[in-house]
């Protein structure tokens, strides 16, 4: 990255912060226009910072149009950061509008989808049931801890949830 293109995305990740709405939408525009994966864990801290529908909504579309080099890197690092649990409906979301691979980060999906509200549990069965491949010990492991987490939950519906992504994985694996 050019040092001047360096300069315009510092200025543009600090605008996201604003709290003045079109520097903040200028902000994305110039994201949206010259972004990298650099760009992802700003985004994912304004979305996580804001309130403005307007804004969230912006965001969420740049999240979910992405199609850059190491994106899906970028969302599967985001999981584990405590800072961003409230957005993380929309980092897993985003592997799934954009189109992204999904693969490597398999078990933690399924992780989040047993030990996440329901909307972080129907986020993972989606992306998870429109991944072409999965890493049959991911796999494995995920259907192992979804069975114990289906005889314990409480909530009817993330249970139905938690039950089709077992399917999904039975499926796949080519279990009975």
């Amino acid at each position: 990255m050019t040092e001047k293109k360096a300069l315009t995305m510092s200025k543009a990740f600090a605008a996201l912060l604003s709290d003045d709405d079109a520097k903040a939408l200028d902000a994305l525009a110039v994201i949206h226009e010259k972004g990298d994966a650099s760009s992802i864990f700003p985004l994912l801290h304004a979305l996580a910072s804001t309130s403005d529908p307007a804004r969230q909504r912006r965001i969420q579309g740049l999240l979910y149009e992405v199609k850059v080099k190491d994106a899906a890197a970028e969302l599967g690092r985001a999981l584990d950061i405590p800072e961003l649990l409230d957005v993380r409906k929309t980092i897993i979301a985003a592997f799934w509008n954009a189109g992204l691979d999904a693969q490597p980060y398999t078990e933690r999906l399924v992780q989040i989808a047993v030990e996440g509200d329901a909307g972080e549990t129907f986020e993972a069965l989606t992306v998870i049931e429109n991944q072409e491949l999965l890493p049959e010990k991911a796999a494995r492991k995920g259907l192992a801890s979804l069975k114990k987490a289906v005889a314990t939950e409480k909530d009817d519906y993330k249970k139905a949830l938690l039950e089709d992504l077992a399917s999904v994985l039975k499926d796949r694996l080519g279990a009975e």
